[in-house]
């Protein structure tokens, strides 16, 4: 009788266990799946930006401006704290990356993105190289 109770409690024990892991690691992996959209599109908005430069305001240009926006709203909500520090580094330099400067600060923003998203890390002077061609440096 006593074994059939420890067994019976044991089971209870273990599937509520497994209950909180599973549902634990769901909530992980689906902060993990919202930061890492809100980073790729904003790197999606800022190369749609680089290739778009209209002469004049458009409706694409605004509908493309409020995406960027979303965009930064999600980072500022879901970002990592490395990635809210060089994103707020590049903010205050402008946002744009017409300095040797503001390319680094740039690269040091997707650096800390994707060692968020992924865990690893990669040179920045890899990523540059990705990003702004292998003679970015003038």
């Amino acid at each position: 009788m006593a074994a059939a109770v420890l067994s019976f409690i044991g089971l209870v024990v273990g599937a509520s266990l497994q209950f909180l892991f599973s549902r634990y690691l769901e909530a992980k992996k689906h902060q993990r799946d919202l930061r890492a959209k809100a980073y790729s599109d904003y790197l999606q908005c800022v190369s749609e930006h680089a290739n778009l430069k209209p002469a004049q305001p458009s409706s694409e240009g605004r509908q493309l401006g409020a995406r960027t926006a979303d965009a930064k709203c999600r980072i500022a909500l879901y970002g990592g704290e490395a990635v809210i520090a060089a994103f707020a580094g590049f903010e205050r330099l402008g946002a744009t990356m017409n300095s040797a400067e503001q390319r680094d600060a740039f690269t040091d923003m997707v650096v800390a993105m994707r060692s968020d998203t992924l865990g690893s890390s990669v040179k920045a002077v890899d990523i540059e190289a990705i990003l702004f061609g292998p003679s970015a440096k003038p």
